[in-house]
């Protein structure tokens, strides 16, 4: 999972296999390598610059079963005719959290949100076009038109993590069929930027996408406050794996355009190249989990599967 995305550490380590099926697979990301583990407190409170890298997690179980031979509903996802670049508009609808307290200070932090709300759609529109933003990057089907912003006051759900507490703020709040994307933004706890469900033949009640609301632009989440969190984990809400899916063996990230790596990159190390196989580490790419400033693609590959991916999954 934006180059911040919640411990990136902890969707590392929690590469379960979503047993044959990705259902409701949220990506999340981890801490950096040497930072404390995601459930230390040190890394789980810390938002600002200076703590610990977050990672951009996605999934409850990131990492789906299906390097470990098991068979995966996505795997029947081919490179077919790709929708044409800007073709699909997502209604798309954010949900904001803030603390019980802040119902009584006035307007002013739903104010500052809703600007920061404004600041990220204009970057994940300009991540999935491929604009000026992101060169270099290939042009999605996606453009994504904000329908709605409401805000809840809820000590729970403002420190929320995948699970229980997650099902209740989903239900109470979450708008629309599966060809609308619902985000969640809050002071969401163990240290994660975010995390995501994957798309299923039926409908979740946990359909959407949950990130840290200071990883918006404008945030105080340092390197990991430039928007890029959504775009990661918008990515996997479209069916995309992390590029490091899998290590340097097998169908990595079952997209043939991304070069294999051994493991998740932080930060943005340049030239790095983990496996034998051709290609320098796609540290540049959306779906690994470098910092904000470093991420900047989507591969044609990528592009075609997240077009085939709405087409079995979310259109209509």
């Amino acid at each position: 999972m934006s180059h911040s995305h919640p411990l990136r550490s902890l969707a590392l380590a929690a590469s379960l296999a979503l047993a044959g099926t990705a259902m409701s697979a949220t990506a999340a990301v981890p801490a950096s390598a040497g930072a404390p583990s995601p459930g230390v407190a040190a890394c789980a409170g810390s938002h600002d610059a200076g703590a610990a890298a977050r990672v951009r997690q996605g999934a409850k179980n990131d990492e789906p079963a299906l390097f470990q031979g098991s068979p995966s509903q996505y795997a029947s996802l081919t490179d077919s005719a790709t929708l044409a670049a800007g073709s699909v508009t997502i209604p798309t609808y954010f949900h904001v959290v803030l603390p019980a307290a802040e119902a009584n200070n006035g307007t002013a932090a739903e104010d500052r949100l809703r600007s920061l709300v404004n600041a990220q759609v204009d970057v994940l529109n300009n991540s999935y076009a491929g604009g000026s933003l992101t060169s270099g990057s290939a042009a999605t089907p996606f453009q994504y038109s904000l329908k709605g912003v409401d805000f809840s006051y809820n000590d729970a759900w403002y420190g929320v993590v995948p699970g229980s507490v997650e099902k209740e703020m989903k239900a109470a709040t979450r708008v629309g069929g599966k060809s609308t994307l619902n985000v969640w933004t809050a002071n969401i706890g163990d240290g994660l930027l975010g995390w995501a469900t994957f798309p299923t033949k039926r409908l979740s009640s946990d359909d959407g996408v949950v990130i840290l609301d200071e990883s918006m632009p404008g945030g105080t989440a340092g390197k990991y406050a430039f928007g890029d969190t959504l775009t990661h984990e918008v990515g996997h809400w479209l069916a995309l794996y992390h590029t490091f899916q899998g290590g340097c063996k097998g169908q990595g990230d079952q997209v043939a355009d991304t070069p294999a790596e051994a493991q998740a990159q932080f930060d943005c190390p340049t030239g790095a190249d983990t496996c034998t196989a051709p290609g320098a580490d796609p540290i540049h790419n959306f779906m690994d989990y470098t910092q904000d400033s470093c991420m900047y693609q989507f591969t044609a590959g990528q592009v075609a599967r997240m077009s085939d991916a709405w087409t079995q999954y979310r259109a209509g």
